[in-house]
């Protein structure tokens, strides 16, 4: 039996949650949390949308229509104001919760700290507190994560771990939140019904000697010669305003990738 063709929506989500979800995997965003998010901002578009055709207050019975929800989940986020909530510990990713409890724990026993335990063996340890948060992921594999973050270090030749002081997170954990705010900033001018979308990409070759202000004056260049002829890209459009406010840019300049 011959499967049918995908639905082309769903490629293009597809295509663009492969991208979202490297990002919110470095930004500690689990798909638990995600679809929580994802229903509080259905609900918002729906009420959007059921505003449109209706003024007053939000009809729960037509948002639950268009977003497939139930009348009782729209009804709460609603009552909420749209609200998403705090983030409930079963939707963090496994070693965060392993890292929380242990900071509980420590909180709730201040004449008995427990900054530093054994790895192995019966509570407290850090295979029991992973035995108990992290669910069916061996302890040595959360171990591994909090080293990686920064979160833990070891002690006694590698037989007690402790939590670390700092509250540093991932590397590069801000470019990649700066990512996704570019992203929405993009996605949000982009939806608007009379937005032109227009795609074009330049290369600056530029030698490996030159200065890192030549090659900005090129690149700069390069966009100035894009935004000359955005006049005659509108002009070839038969819905283009004459008169418009203004051209919204957005650029990506990439540094060209060097082989090792």
């Amino acid at each position: 039996m011959k499967s049918s063709k995908r639905n082309p929506v769903e490629t293009a989500l597809t295509a663009l949650l492969d991208v979202l979800a490297s990002l919110l995997i470095a930004l500690d965003v689990t798909p638990l949390r995600l679809a929580q998010i994802a229903r509080t901002s259905f609900v918002k578009a729906g009420a959007a949308a059921a505003r449109k055709r209706s003024s007053g207050r939000p009809h729960l019975a037509r948002i639950a229509a268009l977003t497939g929800l139930s009348r009782n989940e729209v009804k709460r986020i609603v009552s909420a104001n749209y609200t998403v909530g705090e983030l409930e510990p079963e939707h963090s990713p496994r070693a965060l919760r392993v890292l929380t409890a242990w900071r509980r724990s420590t909180a709730r026993n201040p004449k008995r700290r427990q900054s530093a335990i054994r790895i192995l063996g019966a509570a407290p340890s850090f295979e029991s507190l992973c035995k108990q948060h992290s669910g069916d992921i061996p302890f040595r594999v959360i171990l591994a994560e909090l080293l990686q973050r920064k979160s833990v270090y070891l002690l006694q030749k590698g037989t007690s771990v402790g939590i670390s002081k700092s509250l540093t997170g991932r590397p590069g954990r801000q470019r990649d939140l700066n990512t996704l705010l570019y992203a929405a900033s993009f996605l949000a001018e982009l939806a608007e019904a009379d937005r032109v979308l227009v795609r074009r990409k330049e290369r600056v070759s530029v030698p490996a000697n030159f200065s890192a202000a030549y090659v900005e004056e090129a690149t700069a260049g390069k966009v100035s010669a894009f935004l000359d002829h955005l006049p005659m890209t509108f002009a070839s459009s038969p819905r283009a305003k004459r008169n418009r406010e203004g051209v919204i840019v957005f650029a990506l300049v990439s540094r060209p990738k060097r082989n090792r």
